[in-house]
């Protein structure tokens, strides 16, 4: 992440006159960070800044004459042959020269370490000067080196302008990382401005300056101008007019598809400094959402580890494995397995389940806090338990088989096909003393009728209804299942 310029001035005799930076003196400047490729030696060239963006079509934040870095991750990762990367290159540099870029620059070591021979062949075709930044050099390095320049000019506006793009950087490192960037960006502009990250995330909206309310219902209005430009296939940015005046959108891309916009309350073009914070601020958020979404990723391909060890039967590896994960496993569980085929939409697991994916179908391990699995309307598949962690494995082959007979839209209940510890039930019960084992003797002889059991016992349903949470705690089990209540019964009765 490296920190974008601005064209600066110094002040003579003669009134302000434009600081000249070429990019050989960059180059030089930069002491090996930044390396010429094509043409050596470098032209005269001038910059006015430095930036740095992974959009296909960045020049929507440009003046001209600036030196571009990036990964090319958005251009040359693309799937293909060599004709499809060429053209892509081709087109891409076009658009660079189109927006008067002065020169690009390629880091390596981020997919590809050497430049791609379409990148060259499209740089020199189209005269657009081509230089390297080292696997080891941070693109910060180059930008550094751009401000040391205009540092020696005496251009009073760095200062300011450093200082904002400090306090984005801090931002991005806070817990709370979005709603930070995005106050900071709404201070320095001096305008209200929002993140719309797309799909499940949070929005954040900030007023300008700090203080002030924001308009009402403006998230609301800016969700459907975003998804109206979805809709459309615009992935560009776009100058809309809401209740409270003019406003622009601009697409934020973290290398997925979660069509996250960056909102600024004000229409038109931001002056050049302004268009190098919203675009440091673009890219922190996109950085962020890209980390966001590889941790998740690899939470699902932990929890689909846990839940493998446990349907082949290895509990033991699977809570050894939860243990190095922070991730607690329960003792009972319901077992659920549903279809998996593309669109089958959101399964409503609950936040506390696992799961993995293995043939088409979703197996997934649900906690016995609540009667019975809370599915979201619509699935295919079947769900049974609740049943000790250990012996998931002797129901899965049943669960499986009612998934792929049960018809479209409902959920089977499966029995458990199984037989339950009855009397490891009853023997836990007798161990933990008390009440506990009369309680729930006498609970299931009255069918579960809380005030027939506590005439019974003689004490209050309240007490009652306790000690069976205690119980069934102690257990793992719903007392009121069925099967769980027949099994736990006749060994109570023997």
């Amino acid at each position: 992440m490296g920190v974008d310029g601005t064209q600066c001035t110094i002040l003579d005799d003669l009134g302000p006159r434009p600081l000249v930076i070429t990019l050989a003196q960059l180059a030089d400047a930069a002491q090996g960070d930044l390396v010429p490729f094509w043409p050596v030696p470098l032209p005269r060239v001038e910059l006015t800044g430095v930036h740095v963006s992974e959009l296909e079509d960045p020049t929507v934040f440009l003046d001209g004459g600036e030196l571009l870095l990036t990964v090319g991750m958005q251009i040359l990762g693309r799937d293909g042959g060599p004709a499809e990367r060429a053209e892509a290159a081709r087109a891409y540099v076009a658009r660079l020269v189109g927006g008067r870029v002065a020169a690009l620059g390629l880091g390596l070591g981020s997919g590809h370490d050497m430049v791609p021979d379409e990148l060259r062949e499209a740089c020199v075709e189209a005269g657009l000067p081509l230089l390297t930044v080292p696997r080891e050099s941070p693109f910060l390095a180059v930008s550094r080196a751009y401000w040391e320049l205009v540092r020696r000019g005496g251009e009073a506006e760095l200062t300011a302008l450093l200082g904002l793009q400090v306090a984005l950087t801090r931002a991005a490192a806070k817990d709370d990382a979005e709603p930070a960037i995005v106050r900071e960006l709404a201070h320095a502009l001096g305008t209200w401005v929002a993140y719309l990250p797309g799909g499940e995330g949070t929005p954040s909206c900030a007023p300008g300056g700090g203080s002030g309310a924001l308009p009402p219902g403006l998230l609301d209005e800016l969700h459907r101008e975003a998804g109206a430009l979805q809709a459309a296939g615009r992935g560009a940015t776009a100058n809309v007019h809401l209740a409270s005046g003019p406003a622009a959108l601009y697409p934020v891309s973290d290398g997925g598809t979660s069509g996250a916009y960056l909102a600024v309350g004000r229409g038109g073009q931001l002056a050049p400094a302004e268009r190098h914070l919203f675009l440091t601020a673009s890219t922190l958020l996109a950085h962020r959402a890209a980390a966001l979404r590889h941790a998740e990723d690899e939470r699902s391909r932990s929890d689909g580890m846990l839940v493998a060890l446990v349907l082949a039967g290895h509990d033991d590896a699977a809570r050894l494995l939860g243990d190095q994960m922070h991730t607690a496993l329960p003792e009972s569980v319901y077992l659920a397995v549903l279809d998996a085929s593309p669109g089958r939409g959101d399964p409503g697991l609950p936040p506390d389940a696992l799961s993995f994916e293995l043939g088409g179908l979703l197996y997934a391990l649900l906690p016995t806090d609540a009667p019975r699995p809370r599915l979201a309307p619509g699935l295919r598949g079947a769900w049974g338990g609740p049943v000790p962690l250990r012996r998931v494995r002797e129901m899965v082959g049943q669960v499986a088989d009612a998934a792929a007979q049960a018809p479209a839209g409902r959920v089977v209940r499966v029995g458990h096909g199984l037989e339950l510890p009855g009397d490891e039930w009853a023997a836990s019960l007798a161990t933990a003393g008390g009440e506990l084992l009369p309680t729930v003797r006498a609970y299931l002889k009255n069918r579960g009728q809380w005030e027939a059991t506590a005439r019974d016992l003689g004490v209050h349903r309240n007490s009652v209804r306790h000690r069976i949470a205690r119980a069934a705690e102690l257990l793992g089990v719903d007392l009121d299942d069925p099967d769980v209540a027949a099994h736990l019964w006749l060994a109570l009765r023997t």
